[in-house]
């Protein structure tokens, strides 16, 4: 925009252009971005601010097989069991974890089950508030408070427009 004005004084001082037709060519550059800048609409605040990936859920053919290979490949160690019952386990990064377990009958084996965002803070009173908050502006999800007993973390389960399902999770819990 800084060659445009130097070309507009530039024309001026050369007298190809008016002082009139300056100042009408000033201020068609700089109205229209004060315009734009006065009709763009605020941020909108999102419902809940995501810290980042707490962790995914996939579903294995083989625990053991799939933490060895976890291990081999980025360090993981074992973790606290996925569920109170079966052989699933959460493979533990220095941040986040994968859980691993293996699939119900005839559901698939090498899927994500779903994938859970950090979020500051959250126990069983504001895990309810914020999934009554979440339905409120998102209806289709079916968001539900949850409380883990495996290892006593409260979280919002829900699912996205697609079906995929979303949980939100305390950044500091399991």
């Amino acid at each position: 925009m800084s060659s445009m004005v130097d070309s507009l004084f530039d024309q001026y001082e050369r007298g190809t252009m008016t002082r009139r037709h300056l100042v009408q060519a000033l201020a068609a550059l700089i109205l229209p971005a004060a315009a734009m800048a006065q009709d763009k609409a605020p941020a909108e605040e999102p419902l809940v601010r995501g810290l980042g990936v707490n962790h995914i859920g996939l579903t294995v053919a083989d625990v053991d097989r799939s933490f060895d290979f976890y291990h081999k490949l980025f360090g993981v160690t074992k973790g606290w069991p996925a569920t109170l019952s079966g052989p699933g386990i959460h493979l533990d990064f220095p941040v986040g974890y994968i859980s691993v377990d293996l699939p119900p009958a005839g559901a698939p084996k090498g899927a994500i089950t779903h994938f859970s965002v950090s979020i500051d803070r959250i126990d069983q009173d504001s895990s309810k508030k914020l999934a009554d908050k979440i339905n409120a502006a998102l209806p289709d999800c079916k968001a539900r408070a949850a409380f883990q007993s495996n290892d006593g973390v409260s979280t919002v389960n829900l699912v996205d427009p697609d079906g995929v399902h979303v949980q939100i999770s305390p950044k500091d819990g399991k």
